[in-house]
């Protein structure tokens, strides 16, 4: 078992793969974002597909936009060391929030199976434009500074917000923000 995030960047992460399937085939290896366990998250494909009703209406010509947040009411408290390292990126953006945008927006998968869902997000998540600079907006909450171990010069950002798209026939020209 591997704590996200994996790898401290595109490279490692790749190296740690392949040290991986050096013992495991990938039919062995299940990755998993604890924040589907939550019952919301989990919701959200019973919403989708239990109910016929959405999805004539789940797309472009009826949504204007979408939006999804994932809040936090503490700061990062016990988790300052890991957290001043990691930052709201590569803690939340890269894992949470796609997947939260993975299962909003992605096509209804032919089947109930993991694989099938799996495949649903990965063609979403490829249909996804590069993030352009003017689209993110990062921060910093006030006070992170006097955490217990973080550096008092920190410029770990701590908040994002972005702006991205999704390139196809479902989504094309609708705005979806992250934070």
């Amino acid at each position: 078992m591997f704590e996200k995030p994996f790898g401290h960047d595109l490279i490692t992460a790749q190296e740690l793969n392949r040290s991986v399937h050096g013992v495991f085939d990938e039919s062995q290896v299940l990755r998993i974002d604890h924040y589907l366990g939550k019952e919301t998250v989990q919701n959200i494909l019973a919403l989708r597909f239990a109910n016929a009703i959405f999805e004539p209406l789940w797309n472009r010509d009826y949504i204007d936009h979408i939006q999804i947040t994932v809040a936090e009411s503490l700061g990062v408290e016990h988790r300052a060391g890991y957290y001043d390292q990691t930052g709201v990126l590569r803690d939340i953006v890269q894992n949470h929030l796609l997947q939260l945008l993975s299962l909003v927006a992605m096509e209804p998968p032919s089947s109930p199976s993991a694989k099938a869902l799996r495949d649903e997000k990965v063609k979403l998540l490829e249909a996804a434009r590069p993030i352009a600079s003017d689209d993110v907006v990062l921060g910093q909450y006030s006070g992170y500074r006097d955490e217990e171990n973080v550096a008092t010069d920190s410029r770990t950002p701590t908040y994002a917000a972005l702006r991205l798209f999704i390139e196809n026939w479902r989504w094309r020209g609708v705005p979806f923000y992250l934070r």
